[in-house]
């Protein structure tokens, strides 16, 4: 980050991409620290900010080299036209720009500066440098200037949810599903008491959004089945469903497979409904209610019955003798694969942002995830699931 005023703006870009999943490693220049304190940032990321060329660390761990080797990509929000100078030609006389020239993965700069100086002759020679060596530029922007006296033009910094979907673009490395349909299915199902009770889970439908979201910036064509008691709103890129019962999600389903490519049943579905609702609240001073059961139908063993070209990949969760029920779910609902985590764990606990999960199939030994974000595991998981849609 670098000094201008629209530093401001990135606190929420920090912000959004904790949330998504991502960790962010902020470095500041002398500059953009006089405008946003860097104990905001380090509260907002979870992180250090890193400042200092010649803080106290180990000579063998180079403080300019540490965010170049464990980023995936350098995001310049916001870059001035000094700093984009800099960059342009190959300078590093402070922290930030030494990370920068020091960094080998993707680069997103997004320009923020008064619309005389982005309308200089330098500054536009500079950016095409930076496009030519392969930095991705966002922005900027028509419209009125942070400063009361400044006038209105193109220079504002793009807002943090542009920068984030350039972000989410960058990171899709393949487009291996374009042009494939991808149903998923997320969240939790409720089967109703009565008409302000029900009975439901714990999911929140976090890792289903995430396998969602990867689909889509993989290119497919993705239709999301989401439990109404998933946490959060339903990615952006995505055609979402929300469905409340096991049945309407099972309806969906039905709807949906047929024309699909794919389908990944990540949702924690009830294994059963109440036969009996009451039509209107029950009352305390009735007594306990008089609750039937029933077992709701098996959309995963549905969909291995039915399938004709699609793959299908199920979830298990296990509190005991994993990887046994895992292996036994994948014979009988004949699946590709079945996605093995145990909600006990730590790393995996429901609501949770991380997860370690095991991969089923037949056609290789179980493969085991390192425990890692939700969007990281969603990644790697399309990585073993490719190789059902060769053809």
């Amino acid at each position: 980050m670098t000094g201008g005023i629209a530093v401001y703006k990135s606190c929420y870009l920090v912000r959004e991409i904790r949330r998504q999943g991502g960790d962010v490693c902020v470095v500041m220049t002398d500059s953009a620290s006089e405008f946003v304190s860097p104990l905001t940032f380090a509260t907002l990321s979870g992180n250090p900010v890193l400042q200092d060329m010649f803080p106290e660390s180990p000579p063998e761990n180079p403080i300019h080299l540490q965010p170049s080797d464990w980023g995936d990509i350098l995001v310049i929000a916001p870059a001035t036209a000094n700093f984009i100078g800099k960059l342009a030609n190959g300078i590093a006389d402070d922290l930030a720009s030494s990370v920068c020239i020091s960094f080998s993965g993707k680069v997103i700069v997004a320009p923020a500066m008064n619309p005389r100086m982005w309308d200089n002759p330098a500054v536009k020679d500079n950016i095409s440098i930076l496009r030519k060596r392969g930095f991705e530029v966002v922005g900027p922007e028509s419209g009125e200037m942070a400063g009361v006296n400044e006038n209105a033009g193109e220079g504002r910094m793009s807002e943090p949810d542009k920068i984030l979907r350039q972000i989410r673009e960058s990171l899709a490395v393949t487009d291996d599903l374009s042009g494939k349909s991808v149903v998923v299915t997320s969240g939790p199902t409720r089967e109703p008491i009565d008409p302000v009770r029900f009975v439901s889970n714990r999911s929140s439908g976090k890792m289903g959004d995430a396998i969602a979201k990867q689909a889509a910036l993989r290119g497919a064509n993705v239709t999301l089945i989401r439990g109404r008691g998933a946490e959060g709103e339903p990615p952006a890129e995505v055609k979402t469903f929300v469905v409340e019962t096991a049945a309407e999600m099972s309806s969906a389903v039905k709807e949906h497979f047929t024309s699909c490519n794919l389908l990944v049943m990540t949702a924690a579905v009830s294994d059963w409904s109440i036969t009996n609702p009451a039509k209107s609240k029950l009352k305390k001073h009735v007594g306990e209610p008089d609750i039937q059961w029933k077992q709701t139908e098996d959309i995963l063993a549905w969909a291995g019955q039915n399938r004709t070209a699609q793959a299908v990949v199920g979830f298990a969760l296990e509190t005991s003798n994993h990887l046994e029920g895992a292996q036994k779910k994948l014979k009988e609902k004949n699946v590709d694969m079945i996605v093995l985590n145990d909600p006990t764990q730590s790393h995996s606990s429901f609501g949770g942002d991380s997860t370690k999960l095991t991969l089923v199939a037949n056609d290789k030994a179980p493969v085991e995830l390192p425990v890692c974000t939700k969007k990281e595991a969603a990644n790697k998981l399309f990585d073993n699931i490719s190789r059902f849609l060769q053809g």
